[in-house]
């Protein structure tokens, strides 16, 4: 919300450090918003698994890259991710919807 109306940098400097994450890509997705990480990170340590946990990581890292582009305003980056979390590799559980939700709304489904 901060990143939104006061812009990055802003939202930035009451960032909320969080450490011993251990979800898959959380930790590099909480450097991305903080400033000391990348897109790349954050899919490459989504790659970690097989099968339905390995989807659900990548669901997690579009999901997360989706909403963080749309922060910094790039609405292209933002679309494409998120319509990755919520098509190609769609959770039926409640962050896959809130992607599934997300795309509706921005009216990407089309």
């Amino acid at each position: 919300c901060i990143a939104k109306g006061e812009g990055v940098e802003a939202a930035r400097k009451v960032f909320i450090p969080i450490e011993g994450d251990s979800r898959i890509p959380m930790k590099q997705v909480h450097e991305l918003f903080a400033g000391k990480g990348s897109e790349e990170a954050v899919l490459n340590a989504a790659e970690e698994g097989e099968g339905e946990r390995l989807r659900n990581h990548r669901c997690y890292a579009h999901l997360y890259l989706g909403l963080y582009f749309e922060a910094t305003g790039e609405d292209a980056k933002a679309k494409a991710h998120m319509l990755k979390a919520a098509k190609d590799y769609a959770m039926d559980h409640y962050m896959g919807r809130v992607a599934q939700v997300h795309v509706r709304i921005r009216g990407w489904d089309k």
